[in-house]
Protein backbone atom coordinates (compact mmCIF):
# COMPACT_ATOMS: atom_id res chain seq x y z
CA UNK A 1 0.00 0.00 0.00
CA UNK A 2 1.40 3.40 -0.92
CA UNK A 3 1.63 6.27 1.58
CA UNK A 4 -1.33 8.14 0.09
CA UNK A 5 -3.57 5.07 0.25
CA UNK A 6 -2.36 4.31 3.77
CA UNK A 7 -3.34 7.73 5.11
CA UNK A 8 -6.69 7.48 3.32
CA UNK A 9 -7.35 4.18 5.09
CA UNK A 10 -6.34 5.34 8.58
CA UNK A 11 -9.87 6.39 9.66
CA UNK A 12 -11.08 2.90 8.70
CA UNK A 13 -8.44 1.44 11.02
CA UNK A 14 -9.37 3.45 14.10
CA UNK A 15 -12.98 4.64 13.80
CA UNK A 16 -15.76 1.99 13.87
CA UNK A 17 -18.33 4.45 12.51
CA UNK A 18 -16.07 5.29 9.56
CA UNK A 19 -15.65 1.60 8.78
CA UNK A 20 -19.40 1.00 9.15
CA UNK A 21 -20.09 3.84 6.70
CA UNK A 22 -17.54 2.39 4.28
CA UNK A 23 -19.38 -0.97 4.34
CA UNK A 24 -22.77 0.73 3.94
CA UNK A 25 -21.59 2.44 0.77
CA UNK A 26 -20.57 -0.79 -0.97
CA UNK A 27 -22.67 -1.10 -4.15
CA UNK A 28 -23.47 -4.81 -3.90
CA UNK A 29 -25.79 -4.82 -6.92
CA UNK A 30 -23.01 -3.54 -9.16
CA UNK A 31 -20.44 -5.83 -7.55
CA UNK A 32 -22.64 -8.92 -7.94
CA UNK A 33 -23.33 -8.08 -11.58
CA UNK A 34 -19.57 -8.09 -12.19
CA UNK A 35 -18.87 -11.07 -9.94
CA UNK A 36 -21.87 -13.46 -9.90
CA UNK A 37 -22.14 -16.54 -7.72
CA UNK A 38 -21.21 -19.84 -9.37
CA UNK A 39 -19.39 -23.06 -8.49
CA UNK A 40 -15.68 -22.75 -9.26
CA UNK A 41 -13.68 -24.25 -6.37
CA UNK A 42 -10.29 -23.56 -7.89
CA UNK A 43 -7.29 -22.49 -5.89
CA UNK A 44 -7.55 -18.79 -6.48
CA UNK A 45 -3.84 -17.93 -6.42
CA UNK A 46 -2.39 -20.39 -8.92
CA UNK A 47 -5.72 -21.41 -10.48
CA UNK A 48 -4.84 -25.09 -10.03
CA UNK A 49 -7.10 -27.93 -8.97
CA UNK A 50 -7.36 -28.03 -5.21
CA UNK A 51 -5.48 -30.74 -3.36
CA UNK A 52 -7.37 -32.97 -0.96
CA UNK A 53 -7.73 -31.96 2.67
CA UNK A 54 -6.21 -34.21 5.31
CA UNK A 55 -9.39 -34.40 7.39
CA UNK A 56 -7.76 -36.64 10.01
CA UNK A 57 -5.34 -33.85 10.92
CA UNK A 58 -7.19 -30.64 10.12
CA UNK A 59 -8.81 -30.37 13.54
CA UNK A 60 -6.36 -32.45 15.57
CA UNK A 61 -5.29 -31.02 18.92
CA UNK A 62 -1.82 -29.49 18.91
CA UNK A 63 0.34 -27.87 21.59
CA UNK A 64 -1.20 -24.54 20.52
CA UNK A 65 -4.66 -25.71 21.55
CA UNK A 66 -3.45 -26.91 24.92
CA UNK A 67 -1.94 -23.48 25.57
CA UNK A 68 -5.18 -21.78 24.46
CA UNK A 69 -7.15 -23.88 26.93
CA UNK A 70 -4.73 -23.04 29.73
CA UNK A 71 -4.84 -19.30 29.07
CA UNK A 72 -8.50 -18.74 28.15
CA UNK A 73 -10.24 -21.67 29.91
CA UNK A 74 -12.29 -22.48 26.83
CA UNK A 75 -13.74 -25.63 28.41
CA UNK A 76 -15.36 -23.25 30.90
CA UNK A 77 -16.72 -21.12 28.05
CA UNK A 78 -18.19 -24.12 26.22
CA UNK A 79 -20.27 -25.72 28.97
CA UNK A 80 -23.51 -26.57 27.12
CA UNK A 81 -24.89 -30.08 26.69
CA UNK A 82 -24.63 -30.18 22.88
CA UNK A 83 -21.84 -29.41 20.43
CA UNK A 84 -24.04 -26.89 18.61
CA UNK A 85 -24.69 -24.92 21.78
CA UNK A 86 -21.00 -25.11 22.72
CA UNK A 87 -20.03 -23.63 19.35
CA UNK A 88 -22.49 -20.76 19.90
CA UNK A 89 -21.00 -20.15 23.35
CA UNK A 90 -17.48 -19.87 21.92
CA UNK A 91 -18.79 -17.75 19.04
CA UNK A 92 -20.45 -15.31 21.45
CA UNK A 93 -17.35 -15.24 23.67
CA UNK A 94 -15.10 -14.31 20.73
CA UNK A 95 -17.60 -11.74 19.43
CA UNK A 96 -17.90 -10.08 22.82
CA UNK A 97 -14.14 -9.86 23.33
CA UNK A 98 -12.80 -8.90 19.88
CA UNK A 99 -13.81 -6.46 17.16
CA UNK A 100 -14.02 -7.08 13.41
CA UNK A 101 -12.56 -4.81 10.72
CA UNK A 102 -12.21 -5.97 7.13
CA UNK A 103 -9.90 -3.03 6.41
CA UNK A 104 -7.44 -4.05 9.12
CA UNK A 105 -3.90 -4.01 7.69
CA UNK A 106 -1.77 -4.98 10.70
CA UNK A 107 -0.07 -8.25 9.73
CA UNK A 108 -0.14 -10.83 12.50
CA UNK A 109 0.89 -14.46 12.50
CA UNK A 110 -1.76 -17.16 12.07
CA UNK A 111 -1.02 -18.28 15.65
CA UNK A 112 -4.17 -17.75 17.72
CA UNK A 113 -2.13 -17.05 20.84
CA UNK A 114 -0.62 -14.06 19.00
CA UNK A 115 -3.99 -13.06 17.53
CA UNK A 116 -5.79 -12.99 20.88
CA UNK A 117 -2.87 -11.31 22.63
CA UNK A 118 -3.23 -8.50 20.07
CA UNK A 119 -7.03 -8.20 20.05
CA UNK A 120 -8.66 -9.81 23.10
CA UNK A 121 -10.36 -7.22 25.28
CA UNK A 122 -8.89 -4.37 23.20
CA UNK A 123 -10.53 -1.43 21.41
CA UNK A 124 -11.58 -1.23 17.74
CA UNK A 125 -8.05 -0.08 16.92
CA UNK A 126 -7.02 -3.70 17.54
CA UNK A 127 -9.85 -5.22 15.49
CA UNK A 128 -9.27 -8.41 13.48
CA UNK A 129 -9.84 -9.09 9.80
CA UNK A 130 -12.00 -12.07 8.78
CA UNK A 131 -9.00 -14.36 8.17
CA UNK A 132 -7.73 -13.90 11.72
CA UNK A 133 -11.23 -14.18 13.17
CA UNK A 134 -11.84 -17.49 11.39
CA UNK A 135 -8.45 -18.95 12.31
CA UNK A 136 -8.76 -17.99 15.96
CA UNK A 137 -12.37 -19.21 16.17
CA UNK A 138 -11.46 -22.60 14.69
CA UNK A 139 -8.52 -22.97 17.07
CA UNK A 140 -10.64 -22.00 20.08
CA UNK A 141 -13.24 -24.61 19.11
CA UNK A 142 -10.58 -27.30 18.80
CA UNK A 143 -9.21 -26.25 22.19
CA UNK A 144 -12.74 -26.66 23.59
CA UNK A 145 -13.03 -30.16 22.11
CA UNK A 146 -14.98 -29.34 18.92
CA UNK A 147 -13.64 -30.30 15.48
CA UNK A 148 -13.36 -27.19 13.31
CA UNK A 149 -11.40 -25.56 10.48
CA UNK A 150 -11.33 -22.14 8.79
CA UNK A 151 -12.85 -21.71 5.33
CA UNK A 152 -11.71 -19.27 2.66
CA UNK A 153 -14.53 -18.05 0.43
CA UNK A 154 -13.48 -16.27 -2.78
CA UNK A 155 -15.57 -14.69 -5.52
CA UNK A 156 -15.88 -16.08 -9.04
CA UNK A 157 -13.50 -13.60 -10.67
CA UNK A 158 -11.16 -13.69 -7.68
CA UNK A 159 -11.53 -10.07 -6.59
CA UNK A 160 -13.21 -10.46 -3.21
CA UNK A 161 -12.91 -12.91 -0.33
CA UNK A 162 -14.30 -13.62 3.14
CA UNK A 163 -13.38 -16.21 5.76
CA UNK A 164 -15.84 -18.31 7.75
CA UNK A 165 -15.53 -21.56 9.71
CA UNK A 166 -16.92 -25.08 9.59
CA UNK A 167 -17.52 -26.93 12.86
CA UNK A 168 -18.52 -30.57 13.31
CA UNK A 169 -21.75 -30.98 15.28
CA UNK A 170 -21.73 -34.53 16.59
CA UNK A 171 -25.42 -34.72 17.53
CA UNK A 172 -26.31 -33.76 13.93
CA UNK A 173 -23.46 -35.80 12.42
CA UNK A 174 -22.60 -32.95 10.05
CA UNK A 175 -20.35 -29.96 9.52
CA UNK A 176 -22.06 -26.57 9.89
CA UNK A 177 -20.90 -23.11 8.88
CA UNK A 178 -20.41 -20.18 11.29
CA UNK A 179 -19.13 -16.64 10.74
CA UNK A 180 -17.06 -15.33 13.67
CA UNK A 181 -16.56 -11.92 12.02
CA UNK A 182 -20.28 -11.21 12.36
CA UNK A 183 -21.05 -13.55 15.27
CA UNK A 184 -23.64 -15.51 13.30
CA UNK A 185 -24.72 -18.96 12.15
CA UNK A 186 -27.04 -20.19 9.42
CA UNK A 187 -30.09 -22.39 8.99
CA UNK A 188 -32.57 -23.26 6.28
CA UNK A 189 -36.16 -22.05 6.51
CA UNK A 190 -37.04 -25.04 8.70
CA UNK A 191 -34.39 -24.10 11.23
CA UNK A 192 -31.89 -26.82 10.32
CA UNK A 193 -28.22 -25.75 10.55
CA UNK A 194 -26.49 -25.83 7.16
CA UNK A 195 -22.96 -26.29 5.87
CA UNK A 196 -21.09 -24.04 3.44
CA UNK A 197 -22.14 -26.09 0.38
CA UNK A 198 -25.80 -25.95 1.32
CA UNK A 199 -25.47 -22.19 1.73
CA UNK A 200 -24.00 -21.86 -1.74
CA UNK A 201 -26.75 -24.00 -3.25
CA UNK A 202 -29.37 -21.73 -1.66
CA UNK A 203 -27.77 -18.67 -3.24
CA UNK A 204 -27.56 -20.43 -6.62
CA UNK A 205 -31.29 -21.22 -6.38
CA UNK A 206 -32.10 -17.55 -5.71
CA UNK A 207 -32.75 -18.19 -2.02
CA UNK A 208 -31.00 -17.02 1.16
CA UNK A 209 -30.10 -18.76 4.42
CA UNK A 210 -31.66 -17.66 7.69
CA UNK A 211 -28.96 -15.68 9.54
CA UNK A 212 -28.99 -16.02 13.32
CA UNK A 213 -27.15 -13.81 15.83
CA UNK A 214 -25.88 -11.24 13.30
CA UNK A 215 -23.60 -8.78 15.08
CA UNK A 216 -21.62 -6.09 13.27
CA UNK A 217 -19.45 -4.83 16.13
CA UNK A 218 -22.44 -4.53 18.43
CA UNK A 219 -24.92 -3.29 15.82
CA UNK A 220 -27.36 -4.77 13.31
CA UNK A 221 -26.18 -2.41 10.54
CA UNK A 222 -25.20 -3.38 6.97
CA UNK A 223 -27.13 -6.66 6.93
CA UNK A 224 -28.04 -6.49 3.21
CA UNK A 225 -24.44 -5.70 2.31
CA UNK A 226 -23.30 -8.63 4.46
CA UNK A 227 -25.62 -11.09 2.71
CA UNK A 228 -24.72 -9.92 -0.78
CA UNK A 229 -21.06 -8.85 -0.55
CA UNK A 230 -19.57 -10.92 2.24
CA UNK A 231 -21.48 -14.16 1.58
CA UNK A 232 -23.19 -14.42 -1.79
CA UNK A 233 -20.45 -12.75 -3.83
CA UNK A 234 -17.62 -14.65 -2.11
CA UNK A 235 -18.96 -18.20 -2.18
CA UNK A 236 -17.95 -19.33 -5.69
CA UNK A 237 -14.54 -20.68 -4.63
CA UNK A 238 -14.22 -22.58 -1.34
CA UNK A 239 -10.98 -23.83 0.19
CA UNK A 240 -9.21 -24.50 3.46
CA UNK A 241 -5.72 -25.37 4.68
CA UNK A 242 -4.18 -28.82 4.91
CA UNK A 243 -4.04 -29.25 8.67
CA UNK A 244 -3.73 -27.44 11.99
CA UNK A 245 0.03 -27.89 12.27
CA UNK A 246 2.21 -24.85 12.99
CA UNK A 247 3.80 -25.09 9.56
CA UNK A 248 4.05 -21.50 8.25
CA UNK A 249 1.66 -20.20 10.91
CA UNK A 250 4.40 -18.03 12.40
CA UNK A 251 4.82 -15.93 9.24
CA UNK A 252 3.65 -12.31 8.99
CA UNK A 253 4.30 -11.74 5.28
CA UNK A 254 1.18 -12.72 3.31
CA UNK A 255 3.10 -14.57 0.60
CA UNK A 256 4.80 -16.75 3.23
CA UNK A 257 1.67 -17.68 5.19
CA UNK A 258 0.03 -21.09 5.25
CA UNK A 259 -1.98 -21.43 2.05
CA UNK A 260 -5.67 -22.10 1.76
CA UNK A 261 -5.18 -24.40 -1.20
CA UNK A 262 -7.05 -27.52 -0.08
CA UNK A 263 -10.46 -28.80 -1.01
CA UNK A 264 -13.11 -28.66 1.70
CA UNK A 265 -14.37 -32.17 2.59
CA UNK A 266 -17.93 -32.48 1.26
Amino acid sequence: MNIKALFKSLPLQTNPKKYEQFVKELDYKKLLAEDPVEIRDKYYVDNEDLVETDLAHISATRELHKKLEEKYKLSEVATADTDFEKVIQVLNWLTQNTFYNGAQIHLLTDNTLDILKYAYGKSFKKALCCRLKAISFADCLVAAGIKAYPVCMCSSVLKNSHFTCQAYISELDKWCVFDPSFGCWFTDKAGNPIDIFEMREMFLQGDEPVVNGYNFNGTAECFDVYINCFLKMCISNLSTWHDNSMDRRDKTKMSDKKRFNCRIPN
